[in-house]
């Protein structure tokens, strides 16, 4: 069975672009003989080079770790000879190592409806509150970003971060909130074992322990979860529908200000319910609510998964959406005119989450024909590009 890639799909591969930028004997020995031995690819391989040369003409070169690449091109060498030319594209982890050093981002232009006539537009939201709080009964506990919340079997709750640990006791019958503001990450360990991981700006309620014969938690806002296999079902309840499993891992995107919800299925299987229907999901697929309506779509599970690995997948997604993912990350929200027409603008490729914003900014920037001027009590200012 071919392989089916389109010119995208090279853009979105870090061996490729890094061939680009550091051309090397070996790395064009090993795209000639992948292409003579798929020549169907040959016409999107071809195009990817002049999209991606045409970029680097406008935009200052990456410098991407030269140790890193080569282990990467080593490995993918071997894999090439082990799989008889079949080409798999960058999920190993060494691949996820480069994307602190290799940010590809190209877009592209969509046609769609204008904006509205208003001079300025903003995207995004800032959260006065910027401390992570887990509320248990009438007990409220300060967190730092990105600690865990380790449900025991002493029915306590074990919160640890990378510079303490403390553990706080839970009542069995009472229900417990987490709020993560924007700019924040936490997760959980449930008391059945099941890992949470809990993205920005996303209110999670769940029990001390679980009882009765089903599991139950419920979200705002959006998270990653590997359910741990029992024979009780675990159900989740969000704004727009109910999601019952058995032991998986997908995750649920629900932001209140969003019209649409989405679960994506890694693996396993899950039934998502809403007002209007219902749909069992396979490995690979998302279903999307709106207005009470299922929808269901075959995916790219790592556009929708790759904020808790610290990066963002993007497929065509509007720069629009793009901003807005970034807003919620790092609880900013950003100002720009509205005749840039970000809404018609896609798209694609790796940006790297660094904990500094200013580094996504410049990176964001780069491949794009946007730049920042100024961030200002949580404002980032963005406008076109001024031509040198």
């Amino acid at each position: 069975m071919k392989l089916n890639l389109d010119y995208k799909d090279f853009l979105c591969d870090d061996l490729f672009i890094y061939w680009r930028i550091h051309p090397t004997a070996e790395l064009t020995s090993f795209w000639e003989k992948y292409i003579s031995q798929n020549e169907h690819l040959r016409e999107s391989f071809q195009s990817a080079i002049v999209i991606f040369d045409e970029i680097q003409q406008q935009h200052d070169s990456f410098l991407p770790d030269e140790a890193s690449v080569k282990r990467l091109l080593q490995d993918r060498i071997n894999l090439f000879r082990k799989k008889k030319l079949r080409m798999v594209f960058t999920s190993s982890a060494a691949a996820i190592l480069l994307l602190a050093l290799i940010t590809a981002l190209y877009t592209t232009t969509r046609r769609g409806n204008t904006f509205s006539d208003k001079q300025m537009a903003s995207i995004g939201e800032v959260m006065n509150q910027n401390r992570v709080q887990l509320i248990t009964g009438n007990q409220v506990v300060d967190m730092e970003n990105n600690a865990t919340v380790h449900l025991t079997e002493k029915e306590n709750a074990l919160i640890q971060d990378s510079l303490s640990r403390k553990e706080i006791e839970l009542k069995k019958s009472q229900s417990n909130k987490l709020i993560v503001p924007f700019g924040k990450r936490s997760s959980v360990i449930l008391a059945d074992g099941s890992a949470v991981h809990v993205n920005s700006g996303t209110e999670l309620d769940f029990p001390s322990v679980f009882t009765g014969q089903t599991r139950e938690i419920s979200v705002k806002g959006e998270i990653f979860i590997e359910v741990a296999k029992q024979s009780h079902p675990f159900i989740i309840h969000s704004p727009k529908s109910q999601i019952t499993v058995y032991g998986t891992s997908f995750n649920v995107s629900s932001y209140t200000d969003e019209k649409n919800e989405s679960v994506v299925l890694v693996n396993g299987s899950v039934h998502v319910k809403s007002d209007q229907g219902s749909l069992m999901l396979k490995p690979g697929e998302m279903a999307e609510v709106n207005n009470g309506t299922i929808q269901r779509k075959e995916v790219d599970v790592m556009e929708y998964i790759s904020w808790k690995n610290g990066y963002m997948q993007l497929n065509k997604n509007s720069l629009t959406e793009v901003l807005k993912k970034i807003g919620r990350y790092y609880n900013v929200e950003f100002n720009y005119a509205a005749t840039l027409n970000l809404q018609d603008q896609t798209c694609s490729g790796k940006l790297f989450l660094s904990e500094n914003l200013d580094d996504v900014l410049q990176s964001f920037s780069k491949m794009t024909f946007l730049q920042y001027n100024a961030i200002s009590d949580g404002v980032v200012y963005i406008q076109k590009k001024e031509l040198q």
